[in-house]
């Protein structure tokens, strides 16, 4: 089978979880015997490439007239009307779809799987159509309900525009699925996908060593340092509570702790602030997978404090996978990780009491011990070789044959 996958940014340009969840279903469609190719419009410098990473073609175009870095990374830079304009650039944009046509072109798949269109409009999916290839859509963010990131103030009126929009060119997708049951309601409430034939959610995994597990948890429970050591990784935004956190961490009056914050992002003048004045918060910043596997395997428990409804939370599963048990938001799809790993605690983060209570709890190396037989047991459900079961039964459905 000849799989096109498509996301905004692929690797190295590792943005968030949905670039991981990218980069290892690409790469484990082709350990299966498929043909795989990216394309994606992180292109720099208005520079086309092709190149092979681990066996995956990956086609890097740009997304034409609307600025894709300047407008992820930049956006304080950005007047009003240009804001309006590199959005409405999102819906229509040609030079983006002739890219995406060409590419298919070249390719020729049998399927297409879009992920993140953040940039790239989604008439992508109409063009496909054309072409008589079948498409599936994963949602990975909230685009299908608002143009803008959830949190930030958008007008009624233009929700609903946006959410017609989404319903007329969301028919031209054949299967659609989510990493969780909160994220694929939520979306499909809009109207949106109506027509497709297969509406399913397919969680997102991890690639499990599960010898390096047992390892793992044998060695955190040997372990009887008094200092326990938190752990957050991930972008540093209001919206994943590292306000919170950094509150509810100053609350703890025991000295046999530290915080160690592994990431970038607009609040990291607030979190290198808080750790000038709180020696036990150590800040990392932004780290390569290596590193940040060495800091999941010193720590005791990671933080995953967000005050906004995740359509998943990966690094809730990335923390399990090494043994460690996580605190998490009660929100969104992260309940659903939970679940199924019994991997950690909930709460509502938002509540600085409920996390400093909850932080507390994980001072006692007995507690954070009884998660671990629950995490062997059940992290399997998130193993990668799952999720590739699942698309390949939903490639099968649409009618693409292996």
């Amino acid at each position: 089978m000849r799989v096109l996958i498509v996301n905004t940014f692929y690797y190295p340009n590792m943005q968030g979880g949905a670039e991981q969840s990218v980069k290892l279903l690409a790469e484990n469609f082709l350990k299966h015997g498929n043909t795989v190719a990216i394309y994606c419009a992180d292109a720099k410098d208005g520079k086309k490439t092709v190149e092979e990473i681990n066996g995956v073609t990956v086609y890097r175009c740009t997304t034409g007239k609307f600025d894709l870095y300047k407008y992820s990374y930049k956006k304080n830079s950005v007047s009003a009307l240009e804001k309006v304009t590199q959005k409405l650039r999102c819906y229509y944009n040609p030079d983006c779809v002739k890219d995406f046509e060409e590419i298919c072109d070249r390719f020729k798949p049998d399927v297409i799987h879009t992920n993140t269109l953040y940039g790239i409009p989604c008439s992508v999916w109409k063009a496909a159509h054309r072409k008589e290839i079948a498409v599936v859509h994963t949602i990975r963010d909230t685009a299908i309900l608002s143009p803008v990131q959830h949190g930030h103030k958008v007008s009624p009126l233009v929700v609903k525009a946006h959410q017609k929009y989404m319903c007329s060119v969301s028919k031209y997708v054949d299967a659609v699925t989510a990493p969780s049951e909160y994220t694929l309601r939520t979306s499909l409430a809009t109207g949106a996908f109506d027509k497709s034939k297969v509406k399913e959610c397919v969680f997102n995994s991890v690639q499990i060593d599960y010898d390096l597990l047992h390892r793992m948890v044998e060695e955190r429970k040997a372990r009887t340092s008094p200092c326990i050591k938190f752990m957050y990784a991930g972008r540093l935004i209001y919206l994943k509570g590292i306000r919170q956190m950094l509150e509810a961490f100053s609350k703890i009056e025991d000295e046999n702790c530290e915080l160690h914050i592994c990431g970038t992002g607009d609040m990291v003048d607030y979190v290198k602030e808080q750790a000038q004045k709180d020696s036990r918060i150590i800040y990392h910043g932004k780290l390569n997978s290596e590193e940040l596997a060495k800091q999941y395997k010193d720590c005791d428990v990671l933080l995953f404090p967000s005050v906004w409804p995740e359509p998943f939370g990966r690094v809730f599963i990335e923390g399990n996978m090494y043994g460690m048990p996580v605190i998490a938001g009660d929100c969104g799809g992260i309940p659903e990780i939970h679940a199924v790993t019994h991997g950690g605690d909930l709460c509502d983060c938002d509540k600085i009491e409920n996390l400093t209570k909850r932080m507390k709890l994980y001072l006692n190396r007995d507690y954070i011990n009884h998660f671990y037989e629950s995490i062997v047991n059940n992290i399997m459900v998130f193993d990668i070789e799952k999720q590739i079961e699942s698309f390949e039964k939903i490639y099968n459905e649409i009618g693409i044959k292996k």
